[in-house]
């Protein structure tokens, strides 16, 4: 079966499921491709965007987590695994939020 991997922002007490942007829920199916965990992680973390040539198009959510704390757990985690996060269920799911970013600066239309 494997681990499967969330993304969460500890302090947005928000969460991405891989599911939700179309990806395996495995570390190794979530990088490496354009529409993958690891593009959207890129993307949410980027503070200076659309100052300069080779920027994407705006969206809301684009560096919305510069400067967060970010984990990306497995569900065998184990409370002596460094930024152990023990409440996972009071996470809220922003996946369809985060696809429709990477549609939109990945030129994918609906």
């Amino acid at each position: 079966m494997g681990q499967y991997h969330k993304v969460y922002n500890i302090d947005k007490k928000v969460m991405i499921n891989a599911h939700g942007i179309n990806n395996g829920l495995k570390l190794v199916e979530q990088i490496g491709h354009d529409h993958s965990t690891s593009t959207a992680l890129f993307l949410l973390l980027a503070n200076s965007n659309g100052r300069g040539g080779g920027d994407v198009d705006e969206h809301y959510l684009i560096g919305s987590w510069a400067g967060d704390r970010i984990v990306i757990q497995g569900d065998y985690a184990e409370e002596s695994d460094q930024g152990y996060i023990k409440d996972v269920e009071g996470y809220t799911d922003i996946s369809e939020a985060v696809n429709d970013m990477l549609n939109k600066t990945m030129g994918v239309t609906a």
